[in-house]
Parts: C-alpha cells; structure tokens; sequence
C-alpha cells in the first residue's frame, strides 16, 4: 500500500503541557517523599517521648510498690504487669545487653521525665519483636539490693498512622497533580490555537487567532496575526503583479501571433508561431500556479467516482477509472477537479497514460490513486518535485511539454483546503500519486 500523504508528517511527542504535568508530578512526588520522611522523624519522636514518660512513671510506681509489698507479702512484679508492661523482681542482677543508641535516647527522655531515676541503676536495651515493632529492655536496682526486670512493648511503628497519613498525602498529590493539568491545558489552549494556525498558514483563507492566555502568549498571537497579514499582502501583491504583467504581455503576443500569419518562409513563421504559444501556455500555467494561493473552493456535496469520471472524458482510453461507482462526500470539488486535471494530465504526458482508482475501504481515510507506467523518477528528483519549475530531464530540454508546474498547482489547490498529496515510484514502475482529498472535515 502507498503511504498516505498524512504519514510524511513527522509526529513530536511530548507535548509542553504534558512536558510541564510530568515536572508537576515529579514535584509532588518529591515533595510527598519528604513530607512522609518528616512524618516518621516527627512521629519516631513523639512516640518516643510518651513511651519514655509511661515507662518513667511505671518505674517510679514498681519502686514504692516493691516497698509496700515488703510489708504485705505482696509481689511487685506481678501487681505492675499489665498488656503494656511486663515485670518482675529478680533477687540478682540479670543478663543484660549492650545498650544502643535507641536505649540510650529513651534513658535520656525518662531522665528528663522522672530526674529521681537518674541516681538509680538503670540499664536499658532495644530489641525486635515478633509484630515487626521493637521492644524495650530493662533492669533497675531496687532499694533493698533486688532487680526489677521489665519489658515493655509498644515501640514506636510507623504504621498504620504513618499508612493512613501516607495515603491522605497520595490523594492530595493526585488531587493537585488533576488541577495543575487542567490548569495547564487551559493555558495551553492560545498555544494549542496558535500552532493550528501555523499549521493552516499558506495552506488555508487565513483569519485572526484570538488574543487569550498570560502575556507572553497574547503578545505572541498579536505578532503572529501581523506576520499572517504581511504574508497575505505580500501573496496578494504577487498574484496583482503577475496578473498584470500577464495581461500587458498577452497584448503584444496576440499582435505578434497575427503578424506571424505574414512572415516568411513558412519555417521561420512555425518557429515563431510555436514560440508565442509555448508562451501563452507559461503565462496560463504560472497564472494558475499563483492563482491557487489565493483559489476559492465552497464545500459541497461531492460524488467521487461521477467526478473522476468526468475529469478523465476529455483522455478517451488514455485514461481509466477504477473503484466504487458512487461515493458521495463533503468535499472541496472545484478545488479537488482542479488538481486531479493536472495530475492525470502529467501522468498521461509523461507516462503515456493515467490509471485513477478511488480507495474507500472503510477502515482509513479516503484515497485516491494515479499512476502511470512511465520511466518515474530517480529519487534524488522526487525530493524536488514540489518546487515550480522542476523538470526531472537536468538539461531542461524542450523535446517534452510542460513547464514543471502541474504538480506545485496540485499541491497547492490541495493542501489550501486541508488535502494532500504523495509521489513515490511504483514497485512495478512509473509513478503513484496518493491524493487526499480536501474534504469538509479536514479544512
């Protein structure tokens, strides 16, 4: 399959507003990590703090039990063993640990809760529990020589406060990530219109883009608006030019075709005859080239196949047709008859003859294709074949008609109304032009 006139147009990626949203979300992504890292800092130290100060006052509290339960019997271990506190009295000092730098920042904060335990023999350690959390260790020295061993459980955890905190702080970073994007693509917007602009600039009728958005843009619109008219006069003062000089010049050429009727020998009037029309076709072809520019074309509805066929009347069998009998779309018609008249009128000048096949399948866009079984070209000529004046033949010789100006009139009367075109050799020789219709939708 031919590629489509729509492939050779390069694609860019990213876009500046997705560009920006991706930076916005890189933003808050970092943002969120450092928020939920000082959250586990804030929280680690809070929790320590109350942990300190329970165990402080729970110590405090074994210490006068203990004293109380040598006049009652009692046991004091039993009596401060709770869920959250696990004592008990030992009559010698236990195996203890080596204290890390946890212990030692939880002794600090119980010294600074309970300044009494300060005098006291107090060994703390850290160990991991089986519920993923750590463990506090201890033995303190009782008054009457005895060791209160204690272990209590409850150490700081990030989770699940830290999980919920983590999943509140996800939430507004998508929350704010959704508005900034909105954001963005309503400031983007002016830009969005202004790159269809371009995009439509010597293509299409120009108009206005409207002045919207931040400064900068509607500076930017306000320029390109000037540029679009300067460009437009400048067209316009070209085609005016052209159009007179092509009417000063048909003067004198009609006088010279009526005295070549009286200039002798016959030879000399053939190569003059011959001359002034070969320069009455140029002034006609450079005319419509520049008349194409500024061409109007209304949309209508169009039956592809009957205008095909009616183009292709005035080549007899030179010229065939194939596809659907009737195909009826909106579509720019003066425009698009304009430019198949020239493209079969190349294909069948310098192919020897013209195949048009319309290409509806349903599952693309519509196409249409013509070819020729000519010589085609090198491929080094099709990347000029675009540019006025462009013969394939380097010396330019006049053994063949036309004056390179079919196609770039095609091209333009095309893609002025939103249509395309592409040329590549055929695979089995000759040349395949793939035209996309200028059609309502796409102007």
């Amino acid at each position: 399959m031919p590629p489509t006139p729509a492939a050779r147009r390069p694609a860019f990626g990213v876009g500046l507003v997705e560009r920006s949203a991706l930076v916005v979300a890189g933003i808050l992504a970092l943002q969120l990590l450092v928020s939920l890292g000082g959250v586990a800092i804030i929280q680690r130290e809070t929790l320590r703090e109350d942990h300190a100060r329970r165990v402080a006052e729970l110590l405090v509290v074994s210490a006068r039990t203990h004293q109380l339960a040598r006049t009652t019997g009692g046991d004091a271990g039993a009596t401060m063993t709770t869920s959250y506190l696990k004592a008990r009295i030992d009559p010698a000092r236990p195996a203890v640990q080596p204290a890390g730098a946890d212990a030692d920042a939880i002794r600090g904060a119980i010294v600074r809760w309970e300044p009494q335990l300060g005098r006291s023999d107090l060994t703390l350690w850290t160990r991991s529990d089986p519920a993923g959390g750590t463990a506090l260790h201890g033995v303190m020295r009782l008054d009457d020589g005895q060791w209160l061993s204690f272990q209590s459980t409850a150490q700081e955890r990030f989770w699940p406060a830290g999980g919920h905190i983590a999943l509140l702080a996800a939430l507004s970073a998508a929350l704010c990530l959704a508005g900034s994007f909105l954001i963005l693509r309503h400031l983007g917007r002016p830009l969005r219109r202004l790159t269809d602009a371009a995009s439509r600039l010597g293509r299409q009728p120009h108009g206005p883009v409207a002045i919207e958005g931040p400064a900068e843009l509607r500076q930017l619109s306000a320029v390109f608006n000037e540029m679009q008219d300067r460009i437009s006069g400048l067209l316009e003062d070209q085609r005016s030019i052209m159009q007179a000089i092509s009417h000063d010049m048909r003067t004198p050429l009609t006088r010279l075709q009526l005295a070549a009727e009286f200039v002798e020998p016959d030879d000399a009037r053939d190569m003059l005859v011959t001359n002034i029309t070969e320069l009455n076709d140029l002034l006609k072809s450079l005319n419509a080239y520049l008349q194409a520019a500024h061409q109007h074309s209304e949309v209508e509805a169009t039956d592809l196949p009957r205008l095909i066929q009616e183009v292709l009347q005035r080549w007899g069998r030179t010229a065939r047709y194939r596809g659907p009998k009737t195909l009826t779309v909106q579509a720019h018609r003066t425009a698009l008859r304009e430019a198949l008249v020239s493209l079969v009128e190349n294909a069948v000048r310098h192919g020897g003859g013209a195949e048009v096949e319309l290409v509806a399948t349903g599952r693309g866009p519509v196409r249409i294709d013509v070819r020729d079984h000519g010589p085609g070209m090198a491929p080094e000529d099709l990347a000029h074949v675009f540019e006025p004046f462009f013969r394939a033949d380097k010396a330019r010789a006049r053994n063949t008609a036309g004056f390179g100006l079919g196609v770039p009139t095609a091209a333009r009367l095309l893609r002025r109304f939103g249509g395309d075109l592409a040329i590549v050799n055929a695979a089995d020789g000759g040349l395949l032009v793939s035209i996309q219709p200028p059609l309502a939708h796409t102007s």
